[in-house]
């Protein structure tokens, strides 16, 4: 039976296009990992009319030559090495920069966020001349927002002088960590950098590029329409239309935005179909006004998208649905019937021949996963829906029944078949699944459909009718508490939306080829894939949920910028994380964004302790997103100030969920898991009185058979020389060396009482404070420690069976892909 979706032609065309994608990934692994992109071309294989071998060769030679030619024409290498000679330091030595302002954005904590296509620039000790880079490169940089508005901002357009700090992005190099570093590249975004003050943002007299400019004008345009309409108030809405209509997403309240994620709906303000769906509805009702015959109508159609396009934020999603749509509009010009395999594969092919990097970001992959199970899975799905409802002449109440029953089983169908084939590639890229997603979305699709139609007609509306534009804002808002309302209700149950182990890269693949074969295949060989992909999702559903043993003791210095996060994991199989990592002066959560995926990577859905070794910020501020999402046995704190907001939070946050809270006083002995733990610090009977400081520090021995590890959290040179002179048992193979290296830590008696072997550092590179220490490094190394450090080895696994010494590994480099693969970047700083 052939299928209205789906052609001969269209299935080769996919098929090409996989190839072709899996072609331009191969130059970015080592040879010993092209098995597993390989192999879901194979399955392809086990179609009739796809068993050619020239189907696939040419697209793979020609995806190859594509991603090495790619590499080898990236500037971006060769530039920083030429501005190394030069004593460049990424992420340190300020450059002043020349170049075009294409968008400015604020952003989260008094930010500004430039985007900057650099034309020349300027090192220090080069004197006044100018360079230019071989072709422009696009930079993101931030500064803070000026309090005074008399302080004038350029615009999108201007011709603009900075002086900066600059260098790649940063990505934690972690397992499971999220590559930002490729999220910028895919945009066109090569490096990343802050400006101290906006001050040092001057707007060069001269020709503006007003072209260049228009579409950031037109999206600020539509956004300040919005806040007119809303009169300063209605934020929440006005953020959700914002993002609903043109990917402004920043802004967005952290717990709405946590209930959309949680109910798998998050995807209605990531541009993608639905949008672009109904942005080209409204324009076909609007293009139908004037009088013009079918093919210009069809021809202004494709110019509104193109349009749309350009204003809206960049993303995979919206790149895919803008080129499908265009693609089906010029063959409807040209009178020929594109097929929506067709459709996709070529959307895929112009936009990975664009900019390979495309082929990494999670947007991409989720979106196009989504409407491959579109195309492929709901017409079956609704072919037999319309088998089941069979025409009748009945009374109308019937009939309207019949058709609400059509139309709830038409879209559990389609939210269904999307889910079914985004499942794996959401759990890993986000070690989350939502089966809630399944009904969430029959009414978050709708609500969100009539949002969009709602802001599109306040923009409009504003300018001449403002009363009426407020009205509709405040219709808005109805909407949008009670969908933030319902999603949060449906997303409350633990069975609704839960975590789950990232599946290797491997099963990911094998599942998209399984909706292929799902789509195409006949009944036994469809069935055979329903069942695989079905398989694949209750296996990782469940992985991870069963108790294990390690059968060593292990430690693992987690890459958390300057901050400390280290997970044991004991012999019998109980785990500990000791700390959680954070920014003082950031939002960014630390312990939901990098801690718990890395985690989650490494197999853990749950741990047993949680310590804490004191209050400061770099390890205590991603503790209740740890304690939120992996429920400890019991939470273990050093030292805390009484009057702490955020140890009260936690408290709390233990105390709802029933986790007993232990504060460990030096002298204390707890065998754990086959191993022992002995309490070195804080000292019995201290006061809670007074500020965070570094020697309240939870300082802990941890033995196994004959080794040990020493972990002192920022444990600074007198309470180092308290200890010794107590004569305690420091003697420890491997050390975490205390305050990340700081020249106040590491003392040399107290080196000399541990004699450690090896030293692991957690520190942020390009750190205002100058850690690790100089002074440090060279007393370690004098000492003959081998020393790693998280800015430069990201993480880093010791392992012992308590007779072989502690065996070093760094996981990311060696051992662990991390969310889009395995990719080896130098660690820089933003």
């Amino acid at each position: 039976m052939r299928f209205a979706h789906t052609s001969s032609s269209g299935r080769n065309a996919l098929v090409r296009a996989s190839a072709f994608a899996a072609g331009i990934a191969l130059p970015s692994l080592v040879p010993g990992q092209w098995p597993v992109v390989l192999a879901p071309l194979a399955i392809l294989g086990l179609l009739p009319e796809c068993r050619r071998a020239g189907l696939f060769l040419l697209p793979l030679v020609c995806g190859v030559v594509l991603g090495v030619g790619q590499r080898l024409a990236d500037p971006l290498p060769d530039l920083l090495a030429a501005w190394e000679g030069h004593g460049f330091h990424a992420g340190a030595t300020p450059v002043v920069i020349e170049g075009r302002l294409l968008d400015a954005e604020r952003v989260a904590e008094g930010r500004t966020a430039f985007l900057v296509r650099m034309r020349r620039f300027e090192l220090p000790g080069r004197g006044s001349s100018r360079l230019r880079p071989a072709r422009p490169i696009v930079l993101r940089l931030t500064a803070p927002t000026p309090e005074d508005p008399d302080i004038p901002l350029p615009r999108p357009g201007d011709l603009v002088e900075l002086i900066a700090r600059i260098g790649p992005p940063r990505t934690f190099r972690n397992p499971g960590a999220f590559d930002y570093s490729s999220y910028l590249e895919a945009r066109g975004i090569s490096l990343v950098g802050t400006v101290k003050s906006a001050r040092l943002i001057r707007a060069i007299p001269g020709r503006r590029g007003t072209f260049s400019a228009l579409p950031a004008r037109a999206r600020h345009l539509l956004i300040s329409a919005l806040e007119r309409a809303a009169g300063g108030r209605e934020e929440a809405t006005v953020s959700f239309l914002a993002a609903l209509l043109v990917g402004e997403r920043d802004d967005l309240p952290p717990a709405f935005e946590d209930h959309l994620i949680r109910a798998g709906v998050y995807h209605i303000v990531a541009l993608s179909g639905f949008n672009v769906a109904l942005i080209a509805g409204l324009a076909s009702v609007l293009l139908r006004i004037p009088p013009v015959g079918p093919r210009a109508r069809r021809a202004l159609l494709a110019i509104c998208l193109l349009l749309y396009w350009e204003v809206a934020r960049p993303s995979g999603s919206i790149a895919r649905a803008v080129l499908m749509a265009l693609l089906f509009l010029c063959g409807a010009l040209l009178g020929r019937r594109i097929p929506g395999t067709g459709a996709i594969a070529s959307a895929s092919v112009l936009i990975l021949a664009a900019n390979p990097a495309w082929s990494r970001d999670a947007g991409f992959q989720l979106s196009f996963a989504a409407t491959l199970g579109l195309v492929l899975l709901v017409p079956r799905v609704n072919d037999r829906a319309g088998r089941a409802t069979s025409v009748r002449r009945d009374r109308p109440l019937c009939t309207v029944l019949r058709w609400m029953r059509t139309w709830l089983l038409g879209s559990l169908g389609v939210s269904a078949a999307a889910l079914l084939s985004t499942s794996l590639v959401s759990a890993r890229h986000f070690q989350t699944l939502t089966p809630v997603a399944l009904v969430a979305n029959t009414f978050a699709v709708p609500m969100a459909g009539l949002l969009l139609i709602l802001g599109l007609l306040a923009c409009l509306l504003e300018p001449l009718l403002h009363p009426a534009a407020g009205a509709l804002i405040s219709l808005a808002r109805v909407l949008v508490d009670t969908l933030d309302r319902m999603t949060a209700a449906v997303a409350a149950p633990l069975w609704c939306s839960f975590s789950v182990l990232p599946p290797p890269v491997w099963l990911v693949l094998l599942g998209q080829g399984a909706v292929v074969l799902a789509g195409f295949g006949g009944a036994r060989l469809r069935r055979s894939a329903l069942l695989f992909l079905a398989l694949a999702v209750a296996v990782t559903t469940v992985a991870g949920r069963a108790p294990s043993s390690a059968g060593r003791l292990e430690v693992i210095a987690l890459d958390v910028g300057q901050g400390d996060a280290l997970l044991v994991r004991f012999p019998g199989g109980p785990t500990m994380l000791i700390d959680a990592g954070g920014f003082a002066r950031s939002r960014f959560d630390v312990g939901a964004r990098v801690v718990a995926p890395a985690l989650r990577a490494l197999g853990l859905l749950t741990i047993d302790i949680l310590a804490i070794t004191h209050a400061h910020r770099d390890h205590l501020g991603g503790a209740g997103a740890v304690l939120r999402s992996f429920s400890p046995g019991a939470v273990w704190l050093g030292r805390m100030p009484g009057d702490d907001a955020a140890v009260a939070s936690l408290e709390r946050a233990a105390e709802k969920r029933g986790i007993s809270v232990v504060f460990p006083r030096r002298g204390a002995r707890i065998a754990l898991g086959g191993a022992r733990v002995e309490v070195l610090n804080p000292g019995p009977g201290v006061e809670s009185g007074g500020p965070a400081r570094n020697d309240d520090s939870l300082v802990l021995r941890l033995s196994f058979a004959g080794r040990s590890v020493l972990l002192t959290g920022d444990l600074e040179s007198g309470l180092e020389a308290l200890l010794v002179r107590e004569g305690r048992d420091l003697r420890a193979d491997l050390l975490k060396v205390g305050h990340h290296g700081s020249r106040t830590s590491t003392s040399e008696p107290f080196l000399r009482q541990v004699r450690p072997r090896l030293g692991v550092i957690s520190v942020g590179s390009s750190n205002p404070w100058g850690h690790p220490s100089a002074e440090v490094v060279d007393r370690l190394i004098d000492a003959g420690v081998e020393v790693y450090r998280t800015d430069r080895d990201g993480a880093v696994r010791f392992t012992t069976n308590g007779v072989s010494p502690w065996r070093p590994l760094r996981l990311t480099q060696d051992e662990t892909w991390t969310t889009v693969g395995l990719r080896r970047i130098e660690e820089r700083t933003e």
